[in-house]
């Protein structure tokens, strides 16, 4: 059975999985090749939302096993005072992304969300994984598609 947890501090073992999980989903993504890969840098992220007011570490767990993962903070736009929740890192293991892992990872971020006093939940795909499957999944769920992502390497 799969657990969803709310993180209120990082055990190691958690911080490690979640390290794997940044590495996977960085294996998957447009930036293998171009970017270099920091785990340290991975950890601090995930010691950090998940105890700092503001940010949110969730973790889905399969036994003992980390399956899935979303952080995710509280940001105000340039323009306004009014709060919006940004994802950070939304990752889920291959062999657990058609049993709904992702979904409840989200449903959990977007309460989260209004319980922080968001007016919207922003989710970026930057990571080019599956990208056909992200909009599909955010257009049955009533995102509105707001702009884009361009990249080009310039060192």
């Amino acid at each position: 059975m799969i657990e969803y947890m709310i993180m209120d501090h990082l055990p190691q073992k958690l911080g490690e999985d979640f390290v794997e999980m940044g590495m996977l989903a960085f294996g998957e993504s447009a930036f293998t090749g171009l970017i270099d890969f920091d785990d340290q840098k991975l950890l601090d992220i995930a010691e950090k939302y998940a105890v700092e007011p503001g940010h949110v570490l969730i973790v889905a767990m399969d036994g003992g096993e980390t399956v899935g993962v979303f952080a995710g903070n509280m940001s105000e736009f340039y323009f306004s005072s009014d709060k919006f929740a940004r994802d950070v890192l939304w990752y889920v293991r291959e062999d657990y992304r058609k049993l709904g892992v992702g979904l409840e990872l989200l449903a959990m971020f977007e309460t989260w969300a209004s319980g922080e006093g968001a007016k919207m939940v922003y989710l970026s795909q930057d990571s080019g994984i599956n990208m056909d499957k992200f909009t599909r999944i955010l257009d049955k769920r009533g995102y509105s598609l707001v702009g884009a992502n361009y990249s080009l390497g310039v060192n």
